[in-house]
């Protein structure tokens, strides 16, 4: 099937190319070309270009720079505009076999509009309008110059702020981008049009957090699909465009310093700058490079109880039996490069070489306090919770030996993070504009690496027992204290129970080589361009896993005393956790952890057993292949331009992993499982029609409506029957892979209606459906016994069907007309309401026949900015708001879903993300020409991040950052 597949794409392109590549010798036409720019002589990018009376329309492209080509010999008016700027008309001669040079300089419509030639974020705002408004699909664009203008560390915290996104965040950044409602699998992510592989490993989506947000010259948000897209973006496209070198020279250069003031005050910092030219008299060798390093020392403030429901007395109760009162200290930093370097070869022919190269090191310590309750409730005061102590448990197994009863304890885990994830993406090519014909061949890899990020150098220590009591008087922070005089921050009372020592290596390598080849063509005096191209993409993921677990034996133990470090956390949870008086209690310093049992290494047992199944069970090695090809044709008739177009796509995958059998000795003693080699395969072809349809009803109003078909692969950790360990995430979890998972497919339908100010503005409206069939989503239950008792076991399923409804708006406008000062305001704000509904398969939890939303589909998602830009000054203020949405399937059908304990809104419902609402402001002053001073305040409203399980009273996990501020200086040549 896959050579077959593959014959038949490649034939189809051989015959465009042959057929479509046009003589050279052209009698009685010519050619225009120039490069539109602005008052300043800064190139204008996606400027449209018109040529009347024959009604020929391009584009200009990032450089600004235009080529209409078979020109017949005659006079003509060509027309330049570009919301923001007054429309420049010219007259202009062509002559046959001749090329005509015109450059056009657009001005600002009036005085007040002056600011937008010199403010860097309405200059940015300006390209994003344009360059949404000449797309034949829905998009929405974030220029570096709107970027910058917020404290957006990373690419995901900048997406966030556009229409219908949501993020999931981690450690106080966004990580993840959920477009329109879908999850992250249902998105792709692009560098230059390239496919990225994820850092992670084990999923499709990219970790965006990995990626510093200066080493892009824009990001486009792809809403819909064309043929000519990768199929793989049903909620949308992330494309990452770098930056390339431009008409004028660019050098930037900026540096910032900041503070947080949590657990005593935190530091961060960062550098960043940009050099770029164009060489030789015309300009023909562009180079540019770029490159950022930024550190953040963060502290984080977290506190994750665990949920329970449970009769007692003949009464439904919910409690909390234990809780993780953990303190982040990190250490995290982040660089990166990325240029490129272009060669015109001749008019219309030009080779180019782009790349981008990130690299995040997550480090950190985390210290985690744990107090368990007990497991038998003695009595029920209010919101106090008693439970059965040393004493009661002894009295219960005297009576009944076979009974279960253990009284309340602490425990103390030190675990140190050592993430480190690798982005890095190449692309080379070339572009030929020969007359009407235009063919394009692109070379491209792409890699990506997670070393140590999926388990943790963990030691855990045994702490003392105490009869401990519990008070949800405050739900969101309960409480677990000792009522009997324990001091569970006398650090004497700790010893080392157990250490992991972990090795993580994930590496994904993709490959891929595409070419088009597009033909202009003119149909009863409607211009058109037909398409065809073929894409390969190659891409090989492996991970590999080798834990060792040492158990403490015998000996003196080995006290948290005896390994305290200097790190404190003197506020920790606002002193709601205060003991005496500590806000938090000692905490350890790991490499005299290391050093401790290194010295006593006779005393640890070896657990052969656990270190074999943990390790063995977590090895793949996943191949796939993707064949696309495509076929699509534009064609403007009047008001209306329609784009058809279909994809072709073969997908092939195969994987291979290990097979353990458990395995006992005479005494039925687990031994070290048998381990064998599995391997599978699997294989489908996909057949993906759309069809994009603009009318101009105005000239400044258009209609576009839109349909198209897409699929998401499944992710490759879900797909591969590997299987997940992971002790410290929130909840503890295990995960297993499915290999008869099938890829999401989905009929996306799109209407939207857009409005474009004068001189600087845009309203859109719309509405979008999407109808997903073999939706995927994991089975979730808590594991009642054995040695991972308590964790969450999850495995990924398809289910028959879903769907997602919303409706987005978005208004940005420069107020320019407004009298005096007020002139200067500007407003930037969109809404997103979206609602879905699922259909799980039988048997799923239980049984479960109820119809929840989508994971994570937030309902109301908005962003409101205010901007003010006079002569030096620029600033802006914003909030960004995200709802709580459903992140993971969690409960488990019984007699009584509906009960407000033991159903969905009970503590063992599904699990939910909190809703998040940011308020951040930025502020520059351009001191002399290209000097400018900004500072700006992040997270002003110290949001908390978090989860809980079926009601927001039941929090299984809620973290805070506090506030940031932070001030630096930046000079750009581009202002000068």
């Amino acid at each position: 099937m896959r050579k077959s597949f593959f014959s038949v794409l490649s034939a189809l392109l051989f015959s465009a190319t042959f057929c479509f590549t046009p003589t050279l010798a052209q009698t009685g036409k010519g050619t225009i070309t120039g490069t539109a720019k602005d008052s300043a002589g800064a190139a204008l990018s996606s400027t449209l270009i018109e040529l009347q009376p024959l009604g020929r329309r391009v584009v200009s492209d990032d450089q600004g720079q235009f080529r209409i080509t078979e020109v017949p010999a005659g006079d003509y008016t060509l027309t330049a505009s570009y919301v923001g700027f007054a429309t420049l008309s010219a007259p202009v001669r062509v002559a046959a076999g001749q090329t005509v040079n015109i450059d056009p300089v657009l001005q600002v419509a009036s005085q007040n509009d002056q600011v937008i030639v010199t403010a860097e974020r309405l200059q940015g705002e300006a390209e994003a309008i344009n360059i949404e408004r000449l797309s034949d699909d829905i998009v929405q664009v974030l220029p570096s110059r709107v970027i910058n203008s917020l404290p957006n560390t990373n690419v995901a915290d900048a997406v966030g702020r556009l229409p219908s996104v949501s993020l999931e965040r981690d450690e106080g950044e966004g990580k993840y981008v959920q477009i329109r409602g879908t999850e992250p699998r249902l998105s792709n992510v692009t560098i230059n049009g390239v496919n990225v592989p994820s850092p992670e490993g084990v999923v499709r989506n990219i970790k965006l957090d990995a990626v510093p947000a200066d080493l892009v010259e824009r990001i486009e948000v792809f809403k819909t699909l064309s043929a000519n897209q990768d199929a793989d973006g049903i909620g949308g496209t992330v494309n990452l465009v770098t930056k390339t070198a431009g008409e004028k020279p660019t050098y930037n250069i900026g540096g910032q310093g900041g503070y947080t003031p949590i657990q005593g005050g935190r530091t961060l910092g960062g550098v960043d700058g940009t050099f770029g030219q164009r060489f030789g008299t015309e300009k023909k060798l562009g180079f540019l490079l770029g490159g950022t390093f930024d550190r953040n020392n963060r502290g984080i403030d977290d506190l994750e109880p665990t949920q329970a429901a449970t009769t007692f007395n003949g009464r439904n109760i919910a409690y909390v039996p234990s809780e993780d009162l953990r303190s982040y200290n990190y250490y995290r930093t982040r660089y990166g490069f990325a240029g490129g370097v272009d060669y015109t070869l001749k008019p219309g022919t030009s080779i180019y070489l782009k790349g981008l190269y990130s690299d995040f090191h997550d480090y950190g310590d985390t210290i985690v306090y744990t107090p368990n309750s007990g497991d038998t409730i003695k009595a029920v005061n209010g919101s106090q919770i008693t439970f059965d102590n040393a004493a009661d448990c002894a009295a219960v197994i005297a009576a009944d030996p076979t009974a279960t009863c253990n009284p309340g304890s602490y425990a103390y885990r030190h675990y140190i993070r050592r993430p480190d994830q690798q982005v890095f993406s190449i692309l080379t090519g070339a572009r030929h504009d020969l007359s009407s014909t235009l063919i394009v061949y692109e070379i491209a890899g792409s890699r990506s690496h997670n070393i140590g990020g999926q388990d943790f150098a963990t030691t855990n220590f045994n702490g003392p027992n105490a009869d401990i009591a519990v008070n949800l008087s405050d739900p969101y922070r309960p409480k677990l204290t000792p009522v009997d005089g324990t001091n569970p921050y006398d650090p004497s009372q700790y010893s080392i129970s157990r250490t992991e020592i972990p090795k993580y290596h994930a590496t994904q390598v993709n490959y891929q080589g595409a070419a088009s080849v597009a033909r202009r063509y003119n149909l009863h005096s409607h211009f058109g361009t037909f398409e065809v191209g073929l894409k390969i993409r190659d891409s090989s993921t492996n991970q590999d896993q080798n834990d060792m677990f040492y158990n403490f034996n015998s000996g003196n133990p080995i006290a948290l005393s005896s390994v305290l470090g200097m790190y404190t956390n003197p506020s920790y949870y606002d002193h709601s956790f205060q003991i005496g008086t500590l806000a938090y209690g000692p905490t350890s310093n790991y490499d005299k952890i290391i050093q401790s049992i290194n010295g006593n290494l006779g005393q640890f047992q070896f657990d052969p057993v656990t270190s074999a199944t943990r390790s063995a069970s977590a090895f793949f090695n996943a191949d796939e292949r993707v064949y696309a090809g495509y076929l699509q044709n534009a064609i403007s008739i009047g008001k209306f331009r329609v784009q058809t177009g279909v994809r072709f796509e073969g997908t092939n995958t195969n994987f291979l992993t290990n097979q353990l059998t458990a395995n006992v000795d005479s005494a039925g003693n687990p031994l070290p499982p048998t381990i064998s080699p599995l391997r599978q395969s699997t294989g489908y072809v996909s057949v993906l029609p759309s069809l994009q349809v603009q009318y101009l009803v105005e000239k400044n109003t258009n209609i576009r409506a839109n349909f198209s078909q897409g699929i998401s692969r499944p992710n490759i950790g879900d797909l591969v029957p590997t299987t997940i360990v992971d002790p410290n995430a929130s909840p503890k979890a295990v995960s297993t892979g499915n290999p008869d998972l099938k890829p999401t497919k989905a009929n996306n339908y799109d209407l939207l209606v857009e409005h474009f100010f004068q001189p600087l503005g845009i309203l859109q409206a719309g509405f979008f459906y999407k109808q997903l069939s073999n939706p995927i989503y994991p089975t979730a239950f808590t594991i009642a016994s054995g040695p991972l008792a308590g964790y969450l076991q999850t495995q990924s399923i398809n289910g028959p069907n879903a769907h997602i409804a919303g409706f987005e708006a978005a208004w940005e406008q420069r107020l320019s007309r407004l009298p005096g000062l007020l002139s200067g305001f500007g407003v930037a704000a969109n809404y997103s309401y979206t609602a879905s509904q699922v259909t799980f398969p039988a048997n799923f939890s239980n049984g479960r026949n109820d119809h929840p939303t989508l994971q994570r589909q937030a309902p109301n998602n908005w962003n409101f900015g205010l901007t003010y830009d006079k002569a030096r000054l620029s600033t802006r203020f914003a909030i960004t708001h995200n709802d709580a949405n459903l992140f993971q399937y969690a409960f488990q059908q019984n007699s009584t879903p509906n009960d407000p304990i033991l159903g969905l809104k009970g503590p063992t419902g599904d699990i939910y993300l909190y809703a998040h609402t940011q308020f951040d402001v930025q502020g520059s002053y351009r001191i002399y020409k290209g000097l400018s001073f900004f500072a700006y305040g992040l997270n002003l409203s110290n949001e908390v991040f978090g989860f809980y399980q079926g009601s927001k009273i039941y929090p299984i996990q809620r973290e805070y950052y506090h506030p940031t501020v932070a001030f630096g200086m930046r000079w750009s040549s581009s202002a000068e």
